[in-house]
C-alpha cells in the first residue's frame, strides 16, 4: 500500500507531508503560547498535528518499503538505517505532537488558567522537538541519497566525507 505506484517509489511524495505540516504546526503551536489566541488555535493545531502524524506515518512505512526494494549495501546502507532511526524517532514525535495538540484542544475549550498553561508548553517543547526532529531525518535522508550520487559524478571525493554532518 505504501510502496510503489507504477514502480515509482511512494516515499518521495509522502516525505512532503511531515517536511511542510509539521514545521507550521510548530510555529503554531509556539503561537499557542499566547493565551488570548488560545480558543482561535486549538483545532487548527489540532487537525494539523493528527495530519502530520497521519503523514508521517505513510512516509516512514513507503520508506520502509522503499529499503526493502532497494538491498543496498555498505556506507550507503549505513547512512539509510541512520535516516531510518531518525524517521521512527519522528513517527514518535509526531503522535506526541498529535496527542498533545487535541488534549490541548480539549483543555483550551474547557478550562483557563495553569491547567491551558501548562498544555501550552508542553505542546510548544513538543512541536519545537518534532521539527528538529524533522531537519534531522531530511538531511540524513537527504546526504544518503546525494551523497552516493555526488560520488559517482566525481563532485565528493569520499561517502564519509559527504555522509558527516
Amino acid at each position: 500500500m505504501f510502496g510503489f505506484i507504477d514502480g515509482v517509489p511512494l516515499h518521495p511524495l509522502f516525505l512532503h507531508a511531515p517536511i511542510v505540516l509539521i514545521p507550521v504546526t510548530a510555529l503554531l503551536t509556539l503561537a499557542f503560547l499566547v493565551p488570548r489566541w488560545r480558543w482561535a488555535l486549538r483545532w487548527p493545531v489540532a487537525v494539523l498535528a493528527v495530519i502530520s502524524a497521519a503523514g508521517t506515518y505513510a512516509t516512514v512505512r513507503s520508506g520502509e518499503q522503499l529499503k526493502d526494494r532497494l538491498e543496498l549495501g555498505g556506507e550507503i546502507a549505513d547512512a539509510i538505517d541512520v535516516h531510518q532511526t531518525w524517521g521512527n524517532r519522528l513517527l514518535y514525535a509526531a503522535i506526541v505532537l498529535a496527542v498533545l495538540a487535541v488534549l490541548a484542544a480539549m483543555v483550551a475549550t474547557r478550562t483557563a488558567g495553569l491547567a491551558s498553561t501548562l498544555v501550552a508548553v508542553l505542546l510548544a517543547v513538543s512541536g519545537v522537538t518534532a521539527a528538529w526532529i524533522t531537519y534531522e531525518t531530511g538531511d540524513r535522508g537527504s546526504r544518503a541519497v546525494w551523497c552516493a550520487t555526488g560520488v559517482a559524478a566525481g563532485e565528493t571525493a569520499s561517502l564519509e566525507e559527504c555522509l558527516t554532518p
